[in-house]
């Protein structure tokens, strides 16, 4: 959606077109690279979410989560150990089954990125309107609200 001749703002749809492209320009130009860390596929930056969320998660567990194949959930696993991100660990009461957990230097790379998006967002929220810039900043805890909401239904 474009935002040319939008008038009603109050319309859930123009709510989503907005985040949908928040969301992708705040990716898409986050220059990960300068800060030395390695861009990452979505289907990999989005197991690696859900492996921090859910410390412990095993390969079945993470791909029921996702509504994703888990076949390409190992796959996304291989490659995210194989970068030093996540660490399997035998289950202490199944050793059938590995536990995921992120590791430290992802840990390090995600506070890093997150500081760089902070950091490029107060910049640009401070060249708004002083007006807009607060109702921003005070959306941020509906906006969590409804992140977990849509999160959950996933």
């Amino acid at each position: 959606m474009y935002y040319v001749g939008v008038t009603d703002t109050t319309d859930p749809a123009v709510l989503a077109s907005v985040l949908h492209d928040l969301s992708w320009i705040i990716q898409r130009t986050d220059r990960v690279e300068e800060l030395g860390i390695e861009r990452l596929p979505a289907p990999e930056v989005t197991v690696l979410k859900q492996i921090d969320r859910n410390a412990g998660i095993g390969v079945s567990a993470l791909a029921d989560m996702l509504a994703m194949q888990p076949s390409n959930v190992s796959a996304a696993v291989r490659t995210l150990v194989e970068r030093g991100l996540v660490v399997k660990t035998p289950s202490p009461t199944d050793r059938r089954v590995t536990q995921l957990e992120v590791t430290d230097r992802m840990r390090r790379n995600r506070t890093r990125i997150e500081a760089a998006w902070s950091a490029r967002i107060t910049e640009a929220l401070s060249r708004l309107p002083d007006e807009a810039a607060a109702q921003l900043v005070s959306a941020a805890p509906a906006l969590m609200l409804l992140t977990n909401e849509l999160r959950d239904r996933t």
